[in-house]
């Protein structure tokens, strides 16, 4: 289920970037606006108005009651309306290289239910996947990370099976392909490098929570977040891959802690 979620997870990528593509020869302003052009209102917005031509002869206020009426009352009107006035702003001044009548028009529209078919199905594997890993006792202990995620957690329990049977975090380092591989000859010595080798998803989701952490670190209290924001500063900032390396190995240590004394996270018995 793991492997699935992920796969739909890049066609429905693969989708997204034609759909761009597309965009940029019929109404390439549409691609600053709803980037990436995944969610309901989105694609809404493009299946309606693919070409500035579209606009023609529509204000605002009718664009937002014709899209208040096909999509969910969840989303709030104000949003609707706001990306409505910048959506005909950008369309008085957009200069399209393809015509309203171009066949790129229909590719767009294609495109556009692909992606709806690919988000549905997306969300459908996510609820399930979320569902059977709660049998696991210890997806509630990796899920009360901040920023960690229920279907992370899910994805990444997928992939690694039973955390407890790694006997320390360097193993489980070394499983997911972050263990530092040093070379050094003589006076010679190589810069450390990971060494890429293990579970490469397992490694790919890690870096993905702590994406996560960093986007909602104004929300939580992670000391992951804390440890990224002091490598980044002093006299000798690491670079951004270098510290995303380091933080995904603290995640390491803080699950498999978590694991072995069953307990939930608390970011007050944590090391600052």
């Amino acid at each position: 289920m793991a492997h699935r979620y992920l796969e739909k997870t890049k066609e429905r990528a693969r989708i997204i970037n034609h759909l761009h593509a597309a965009l940029d020869q019929t109404f390439p302003e549409l691609n600053d606006i709803f980037n990436p052009i995944r969610s309901v209102l989105g694609l809404t917005f493009v299946s309606l108005f693919p070409h500035p031509d579209f606009l023609t002869g529509c204000v605002p206020g009718t664009m937002a009651k014709q899209i208040i009426s096909l999509v969910s009352p969840k989303i709030h009107s104000d949003l609707i309306v706001r990306k409505c006035n910048e959506v005909w702003q950008v369309g008085q001044l957009s200069y399209p290289a393809q015509p309203a009548d171009s066949f790129m028009i229909n590719q767009i529209h294609s495109y556009c239910e692909e992606i709806q078919r690919y988000n549905q199905a997306h969300d459908s594997l996510k609820r399930q996947l979320i569902t059977y890993a709660k049998a696991f006792p210890k997806f509630k202990l990796i899920a009360s990370i901040p920023g960690a995620g229920e279907i992370s957690t899910a994805v990444l329990l997928g992939f690694t099976g039973k955390i407890a049977r790694f006997p320390s975090y360097k193993r489980l380092n070394a499983y997911v392909g972050i263990y530092l591989r040093r070379i050094q000859s003589g006076g010679f010595k190589e810069a450390d490098r990971i060494n890429r080798r293990g579970q490469s998803s397992a490694r790919y989701i890690m870096f993905e929570m702590i994406r996560s952490m960093l986007r909602n670190k104004a929300r939580i209290d992670n000391h992951i977040v804390d440890y990224y924001y002091k490598l980044k500063k002093g006299s000798h900032p690491k670079p951004d891959m270098v510290a995303m390396i380091a933080c995904v190995n603290r995640l390491d240590r803080t699950i498999m802690n978590l694991v072995r004394t069953n307990q939930i996270y608390n970011y007050a018995k944590t090391s600052h």
